[in-house]
């Protein structure tokens, strides 16, 4: 007897192959087949000029979404050699079979008008045949930042596999591909971290590096050229590094003892000589008068009454300077016994010594009732407005007796100390982390990979209630901290990335079929890097900075010449050449390693020949890489001079 068909068994199948092949929501699109564009880029209208310019002069923010359909362009004729169409929505003439409608496009609004994109988020949704990207393009206060940006930099990623891993010529990676099809796409992005900036300032300093270049034969023009905003600013923009609130916490008071020290002197730090008197540049305050309360008070609201659209003030102090800080009774007695101890601080000094205090309690209390008392005042007019408040200096540590603190205070610790940041956490209604950790200060430059440290530090900064971060010292030493740069990136547009994932695709993406090799590169200088980081000894200015040959032994620079060797046999002579280019780079921070090692030797030794041979050996490198993405020759000369004035022999 033949089995009996239900009508449901003829309908199920049937229905479900229809929605697989005749649905438009899931059809695939195709970009670009057999040499021909199938798609153009459309922008809403008035943007037409801006579409016939290079990214490289669409600088301004005013033209965020233009950059990003030339982005787009550049990028889809690199992977398949045929450049799209660009025109405004209702340009006339446009016959293409599919579309893609970037930012404000009436089409864009229409179709995410029941949930559009918040400041810096995106929605990417193929519908038909036609792809929808659209981003926040304007933050809170009406600043402009760049979500439909943003939006095309995550589609190049994920769907079409370009990476960024460094600026310049071999930082790139854009896969060939033709005919360029991709899937159906309805997925919305974005970050939890308001703020994502590491400093961009391998070009800085130049008063101080113009003699060294001049030294060196190297006009200061070239090395600007060669490291400034126009050679290395897409890569920041690229990695989404921006920002839909400024968390304004630079220095407060830097005018403070011109505008007020004739008529207020009291306001005004009490000196070692027992007067108030300041020197001009960076004043000190007397963080006890409630009358400098009052008016820093008074002139933050000003601020925000001046500016409809600023949303945060610093009443950050000075730091630095030749200005001490108050010793005057109230002061003093603000700080408590039983904070934590700070040990012959230079900044801190005894009026009747006048000499350091051998020790004396964290200023914290003190700076923090202060920023306290401001906030208070500020609140009851602004509570919509926030002041920002640095955890910095003699006052890094939470203080022991004032908390909670005002809801409109942004605390920015700078630092990475986890236990700081969690008891920072308990205290303050939000944190900004400003950090000064990406610089050469320690390691002088070394190869090193620091990449899941940073990460999860920043991963652990948001679970703590950060909410923005700025990162000090990007030098722009890309062979030898290029991967710590990439993943710090990475991790501050997506606190939650897969570390592990996230290494692996950069060793992937740089060095192909040297992938295997260079992973195991990169763990043996994740093992070295750990143990410099954890070795008490070793500091900015240290005199013991010849223990980093601890560590960058002859065993452990062996072990990472021969994953090179490994990467580059792997690879083949005829292999890939930017591949080949990244692995040799690797190569070359190792040749630093073993010259700077070499010298740290002999640093106690600095009259001696043997010295001055090897001291000259690292320069002629140096000088050599001044003008590539290597080594931050100059940066790096910097710290190492600094590290060879207070280095010590070193005892095995």
């Amino acid at each position: 007897m033949k089995p009996k068909l239900s009508l449901s068994c003829l309908f199920f199948p049937a229905l479900l192959l229809f929605l697989l092949f005749a649905s438009p929501l899931v059809a695939d699109i195709t970009l670009v087949r057999d040499g021909r564009a199938e798609v153009a880029i459309l922008v809403p209208e008035g943007q037409w000029k801006y579409l016939q310019m290079p990214a490289t002069r669409l600088t301004g923010d005013s033209v965020s979404v233009p950059l990003a359909a030339v982005e787009l362009a550049d990028y889809l004729e690199k992977i398949s050699g045929v450049r799209p169409i660009l025109a405004t929505e209702t340009q006339n003439g446009v016959v293409v079979s599919s579309r893609i409608y970037l930012g404000p496009c009436r089409t864009n609004l229409e179709l995410f008008k029941e949930a559009l994109p918040g400041p810096e988020e995106f929605v990417i949704r193929t519908q038909g045949k036609d792809l929808h990207i659209l981003g926040g393009d304007k933050a809170v206060g009406g600043a402009i930042c760049h979500g439909t940006l943003y939006g095309v930099y995550d589609f190049l990623e994920r769907e079409l596999g370009v990476r960024w891993l460094f600026p310049g010529e071999h930082g790139e990676v854009v896969p060939k591909r033709s005919p360029l099809i991709i899937p159906h796409l309805d997925r919305r992005g974005g970050s939890p971290v308001g703020k994502r900036k590491l400093r961009n300032v391998a070009v800085s300093r130049e008063d101080n590096f113009a003699p060294v270049l001049e030294q060196w034969g190297i006009p200061l023009d070239s090395w600007k050229a060669a490291h400034g905003h126009e050679a290395t600013g897409a890569w920041f923009r690229r990695m989404r590094l921006g920002q839909r609130l400024e968390i304004n916490g630079g220095h407060a008071f830097d005018d403070w003892w011109e505008t007020y020290g004739d008529a207020h002197p009291e306001w005004f730090a009490l000196q070692p000589d027992g007067t108030r008197t300041q020197h001009p540049e960076r004043p000190r305050l007397c963080k006890s008068n409630p009358e400098l309360w009052d008016e820093v008070a008074r002139v933050k609201l000003a601020e925000f009454a001046a500016d409809p659209g600023l949303l945060t003030a610093s009443i950050s102090p000075n730091d630095g300077g030749k200005n001490k800080f108050c010793m005057c009774q109230d002061c003093r007695a603000l700080d408590p016994v039983d904070a934590p101890k700070l040990f012959n601080d230079s900044q801190l000094i005894d009026p009747v010594t006048r000499l350091p205090f051998p020790e004396y309690p964290s200023l914290s209390d003190r700076i923090f009732t202060f920023f306290n008392e401001v906030a208070r005042r500020v609140g009851r007019e602004r509570p919509d407005r926030d002041l920002v408040a640095y955890a910095y200096s003699v006052y890094r540590t939470p203080p022991v007796k004032v908390g909670p603190l005002e809801p409109n205070l942004i605390v920015g610790y700078v630092g990475l100390n986890r236990d700081d940041i969690t008891a920072w956490s308990k205290i303050a209604p939000k944190l900004y982390i400003r950090p000064n950790d990406l610089g050469p200060a320690v390691d002088l430059g070394l190869p090193r990979n620091q990449a899941a440290f940073f990460a999860e530090s920043v991963r652990f900064a948001v679970e703590h209630k950060a909410i923005a971060f700025d990162f000090d010292n990007g030098h722009g030493n890309w062979s030898s901290h290029g991967l710590d740069y990439y993943l710090l990136a990475r991790a501050l547009w997506n606190p939650d990335l897969d570390i592990a994932a996230g290494i692996a695709d950069y060793c992937r993406s740089a060095y192909g079929a040297g992938a295997e090799a260079m992973a195991r590169y990169h763990d043996r200088l994740a093992l070295i890097s750990d143990a410099v980081r954890a070795d008490p000894e070793l500091g900015p200015r240290s005199p013991h900075a010849a223990r980093l040959r601890r560590y960058y032994s002859e065993e452990a620079l062996s072990s990472l010449e021969t994953e090179i060797a490994a990467a580059r046999e792997a690879i083949g002579t005829g292999g890939d050449p930017g591949c080949l280019a990244r692995v040799s780079m690797a190569a070359e921070s190792v040749r630093y390693a073993r010259l700077v090692t070499a010298l740290l030797e002999v640093a106690h030794e600095k009259d001696s020949p043997l010295f001055k041979e090897r001291l000259s050996a690292v320069e002629d490198m140096l000088r050599s890489k001044v003008l590539t993405p290597e080594l931050a020759a100059l940066h790096s000369h910097r710290y190492l001079r600094m590290a060879l004035a207070y280095a010590e022999r070193e005892v095995e």
